[in-house]
């Protein structure tokens, strides 16, 4: 697998975990996931605000990460129950 400015998270780790030898993933992506859902339960309004500053150059792409984010946001609020990001968009404008 090379690097890539566009590689999606969960798939480039489940292909270098089954390139290592690993015959499953459970325990990994498992833990992966706990991990990331411990960091959006912990994230602040100023870092959503600092990562679209920091991601996105223009309005109409900030807009769009915006957009983008509260639509992931969502899913963390209603299928995770991480309460913490219902409201942090709004913060972030």
């Amino acid at each position: 697998m090379h690097k890539s400015s566009k590689v999606h998270f969960l798939t480039a780790y489940v292909e270098y975990l089954l390139n290592k030898g690993i015959r499953s993933e459970e325990y990994y992506v498992g833990d992966a996931s706990r991990f990331i859902r411990f960091l959006l339960a912990n994230i602040t309004e100023i870092d959503v605000a600092n990562f679209i500053n920091q991601s996105a150059k223009t309005a109409s792409y900030q807009d769009r990460l915006r957009k983008t984010l509260r639509k992931f946001f969502n899913f963390g609020s209603e299928v995770l129950d991480l309460d913490n990001l219902e409201h942090i968009l709004k913060k972030t404008r």
